[in-house]
């Protein structure tokens, strides 16, 4: 299911491939990856690292993990940004 997020993408850093930032209006979201190489090659991995207060954040978690697919790690990500949304909404507190 697709989140309500929509994300402007940009490469990490500039000579990358496969390892991208998330940013929706303008702030942070996160970060998606691809391994390459091990025992792990060619999965992707995410971070939902807009959120600061992820480790207070109760039903929040998980900010990261791995996926077999680009696409299920941005749903993933984006799944994890909703719930950070959420939680910032439902305590009144910021993200970071």
């Amino acid at each position: 299911m697709r989140r309500n997020m929509t994300f402007t993408w940009r490469r990490t850093f500039p000579d990358t491939h496969h390892d991208f930032v998330a940013e929706e209006e303008g702030q942070h979201v996160g970060r998606i990856r691809r391994i390459h190489g091990g025992p792990q090659d060619g999965v992707w991995m995410w971070s939902c690292t807009g959120c600061q207060r992820g480790h207070e954040a109760t039903g929040v978690r998980p900010l990261n993990g791995e996926a077999a697919t680009r696409d299920e790690a941005i749903e993933a990500l984006a799944a994890a940004g909703d719930r950070t949304k959420e939680w910032s909404a439902r305590t009144g507190r910021l993200l970071a």
